[in-house]
């Protein structure tokens, strides 16, 4: 038995790109031969989205070597009614308090979307559970780390179905399979033994999901995270110190390889002191980002050559080398000092 999870795809006509990383992923099944996707909450940005592509993905869902498993999340728990099609090998998992899908050894346990108590729900998933099967959980629900911000669950203010490791703990389920959090692939160990995830969104959906996007894939050697060559976000950053100019822009141009213009907006922020020339090193950036139609430079450094002539500052510099344990620390915020007094003189 081999499945693919994801979740918080956010399809959306405004959105192409999500639609494409969906079409990766059903590539991924054909590629892995799947048996099952599972998708936990909000394959749809909302309803109305959902009502404008049911045509679109009706297609995608047709067809397929592998069923699809969905639930609703909070963004689209109105869009599966039984009028519905969204293609032959689609099955929205819809019923309250959870769904039933026994499938080659396997039990999957599906809670669509809701605002209640995940604790009034543990004794009847408990029993839900099947000991003489692989038993899956899946929710939409926020797990209630301190940790874990706002931020990482798309921006969303309110927390939905919170749950805990305690109180999944012990229920009797292999994989505890989730959706809502969209910052990137979280794996946890409970001390049951079960593995519960987050995948993260396939597709980032704002600058805010960093890095390249996931799914997971379960087979019999457990779970783990696969690639997918789908739109994301990614922030490098670097701090020059005077004297390290060559060494960042050698571990920029590695650092740019990962990560490639066709499927990732980048951006590029450098900080710091330089002894080269603004001029110069803005060119030498240009260069090495040339051709990459979604990098973005962010150039916040400075050059430091006024600086170094001061005399001043070649005293206070002269005198903070002699033995002083934080050197660094002080030689970065005496350059920061002598940048704002040269500014204001200006």
């Amino acid at each position: 038995m081999k499945i693919l999870h994801t979740a918080d795809i956010h399809l959306s006509n405004d959105h192409p790109r999500r639609l494409e990383a969906l079409g990766k992923i059903l590539q991924h099944g054909r590629d892995e031969n799947i048996d099952l996707l599972l998708v936990a909450g909000d394959l749809f940005d909302d309803d109305h989205q959902a009502e404008l592509l049911r045509g679109t993905v009706r297609g995608l869902f047709s067809n397929l070597p592998f069923q699809v498993l969905v639930i609703p999340g909070n963004h689209d728990q109105r869009a599966f009614s039984e009028e519905s099609f969204y293609g032959t090998e689609f099955r929205a998992l819809t019923a309250r308090p959870y769904s039933l899908v026994d499938i080659n050894g396997w039990r999957i346990v599906a809670v669509p979307y809701g605002e209640g108590s995940f604790v009034s729900l543990r004794e009847d998933l408990r029993q839900a559970a099947d000991p003489d099967k692989k038993n899956i959980l899946m929710l939409h629900c926020s797990w209630s780390l301190p940790h874990y911000t706002n931020e990482d669950y798309g921006g969303e203010d309110l927390r939905y179905l919170p749950v805990t490791e305690a109180t999944l703990t012990g229920l009797g389920y292999d994989y505890i399979l989730a959706g809502h959090f969209h910052a990137s692939y979280r794996q946890r160990i409970l001390p049951c033994g079960g593995v519960f995830v987050y995948p993260g969104s396939p597709v980032s959906i704002t600058t805010r999901e960093q890095g390249r996007r996931a799914v997971n894939l379960i087979d019999a050697n457990g779970c783990r995270p696969l690639l997918l060559d789908s739109w994301y976000y990614q922030t490098l950053e670097y701090v020059l110190k005077v004297t390290n100019t060559e060494a960042i822009l050698d571990q920029l141009a590695r650092e740019l390889t990962p990560h490639p213009d066709e499927y990732c907006n980048l951006t590029v922020r450098l900080r710091g002191y330089t002894r080269e020339k603004e001029t110069l090193l803005q060119a030498r950036l240009d260069q090495l980002l040339r051709g990459r139609a979604n990098t973005h430079l962010e150039p916040l450094f400075r050059g430091a050559g006024q600086i170094f002539a001061d005399p001043l500052y070649q005293r206070i510099s002269q005198r903070m080398g002699q033995g002083e344990e934080n050197s660094e620390l002080m030689e970065s915020m005496l350059l920061d000092a002598f940048s704002q007094v040269l500014a204001e003189e200006k």
